[in-house]
């Protein structure tokens, strides 16, 4: 699977307030009732090939904050409203799975919702899966989730994962690694693509999300190496109530499309989002660990890292055997303030200069810089004159701004939330802390560039009751859009909120109970508190949880 990037991503957008999208039809209660009706029906004929479950769960978030607490709201497939006050929630779901002859499988699964902060019964989750040993083709409203092999107590992937709704898509995928043949082992493979449809975007309409990723390992011993790349398109839809042309291929493989026109046809076809994943895997006998550095990026520029893209998400992730009271422990240092630094995105000046288009270089610098060059200058020279006396010393295509895109106003968010790392903040969000806040662009992500430190733990006190915490603290910066209110220019915001960067802690400590006397019956409680420079919240949050069969 092959994956290439072309050109800038430099466009705005703007991220609408949630409306519903999800509302229950009589379709919905009539999916739900049939699978559990099967459900039921397995379970009865007592089959040993069959596995069946269903839970129902209710949970309440309580704060006193312009926000609820980050980690209350946070990676729980967009479950909660992150913009509102106490809440409740109510889950029932069913899944069923049942082996075939030949090594084929079969699942499905339906989850349905009533939320108090969104006022909506909703279908969350439904699916059904075919799969033959590592191979599976998935379709319905379910998550894509491929970057950690392992659940950890990290602040969740920046691309893909669980911070937002399963929407309808269709997956196929080689989900585990699976050695490559005539290698004894030595080399494995995994990776998979995904086509979804993010339907009915505010501005957008019909916007369809294309995502994908491919990994290699290699096992020299008890620890092995693996690296991935993983990548996210926005295509389709509309703008300025036309549709947008579709050019599959060209989007698939992050090149320019004449179909498409415009700033479409020299840069990459459609909004693009991608992460390089390196890491290693080490057996220990106490547990395994695992190191990843992840490198987002989102054009041309960002993509080639070794050229000093500095941004980076680096992670310790520890699964012990001993001592029970600890099981994983997960340190981060993440950091995506550079966004291939804060030089203007293209060579500017009375217009937009190609420096290949200006034919005499020496006649440009002497008329516009005073500069009379003793020898022909050229194209390399060209450019760094040009970087000198425009960019302020800079390399050209910075300012990237991560999850943000012109063409698509929501940009990689959905209902609120964002469709990667919960560390950016959005307009809403924003405007909940401060309602006066005034804002230079249209772009819907008001927080894309922060560093930060994270260390997160779980663990079993004893057989019934167990713990979790996490503490992460950030740096943010804001955004470029924001910062420079127009792209091509080196005049800040003088009332820029984020200068110098804002401090903000988020922690969340809690316990479940599962006791062994009611079988299938667990109640947790988790407090919350966030706080620093942008907003503080303190909350808690119950819930019981209920295994039917």
């Amino acid at each position: 699977m092959a994956f290439f990037f072309s050109g800038g991503n430099k466009k705005t957008i703007f991220a609408p307030e949630y409306q519903p999208q999800d509302k229950m039809t009589t379709s919905h209660r009539i999916a739900f009732v049939t699978i559990c009706c099967l459900a039921l029906a397995f379970q009865a004929k007592g089959q040993s090939d069959v596995n069946v479950h269903g839970t129902v769960s209710g949970r309440t978030i309580l704060h006193n904050g312009e926000l609820p607490p980050l980690w209350s709201v946070a990676l729980q497939e967009g479950r909660w409203n992150n913009l509102e006050g106490s809440q409740t929630l109510l889950t029932a779901a069913t899944g069923i799975s049942g082996n075939l002859k030949s090594g084929w499988k079969l699942s499905a699964g339906l989850e349905m919702d009533y939320s108090s902060g969104y006022d909506d019964a909703y279908l969350h989750a439904g699916w059904g899966e075919i799969a033959w040993k590592n191979w599976s083709l998935k379709g319905g409203k379910h998550i894509f989730d491929p970057v950690f092999t392992e659940s950890n107590m990290g602040t969740g992937s920046y691309l893909f994962g669980t911070n937002f709704r399963p929407v309808p898509r269709i997956t196929f995928e080689l989900s585990e690694y699976t050695s490559i043949p005539f290698t004894n082992g030595f080399a494995e493979v995994r990776g998979g693509i995904s086509q979804a449809w993010l339907s009915d975007q505010p501005s957008s309409g019909d916007v369809l999300l294309h995502e994908k990723y491919a990994y290699l390992r290699i096992r020299p011993g008890n620890w092995n190496l693996y690296g991935g790349l993983n990548h996210s398109t926005l295509f389709g839809g509309r703008r300025n109530g036309v549709d947008i042309p579709i050019d599959f291929w060209p989007t698939f493989f992050g090149k320019g499309s004449s179909k498409i026109g415009g700033g479409e046809a020299t840069n990459a076809a459609g909004a693009h989002m991608g992460m390089y994943d390196f890491g290693t895997q080490l057996e220990t006998p106490n547990g395994h660990i695992n190191i990843y550095y992840q490198i987002p990026f989102s054009d041309g520029s960002g993509m080639l890292f070794w050229q000093g893209n500095s941004d980076h998400i680096l992670g310790v992730d520890w699964h012990l055997n001993e001592p029970s009271w600890l099981s994983n422990i997960t340190f981060e240092w993440f950091q995506t303030a550079y966004q291939s630094g804060n030089g203007m995105p293209d060579p500017y000046l009375n217009g937009i200069i190609f420096p290949k288009q200006v034919e005499d270089k020496n006649g440009f610098v002497e008329e516009n810089f005073g500069i009379v060059p003793d020898h022909p200058l050229s194209l390399e020279e060209f450019k760094t004159i040009l970087e000198d006396e425009i960019n302020h010393g800079n390399d050209f295509g910075g300012r990237d701004g991560y999850m943000n895109n012109g063409m698509y106003t929501a940009g990689w968010s959905r209902d609120g939330h964002i469709m990667g790392s919960p560390m950016n903040l959005t307009r809403e969000q924003m405007l909940e802390v401060r309602p006066d806040m005034e804002f230079n662009s249209s772009v819907g992500i008001k927080n894309d560039r922060f560093s930060g430190l994270h260390l997160g733990g779980r663990g079993d006190l004893n057989a019934e009751l167990s713990w979790k915490m996490k503490i992460t603290w950030t740096r943010n910066f804001g955004t470029y859009f924001e910062q420079y209110p127009r792209r091509y220019t080196w005049n800040e915001d003088e009332d820029y909120w984020f200068k110098g960067g804002r401090d903000q802690w988020y922690t969340m400590a809690g316990a479940e109970w599962t006791p062994e006397k009611i079988k299938g019956l667990s109640v947790g409680v988790d407090l919350f508190y966030d706080g620093g420079d942008i907003y503080h919240s303190f909350g808690a949050k119950t819930a019981v949880t209920f295994r039917l069969f």
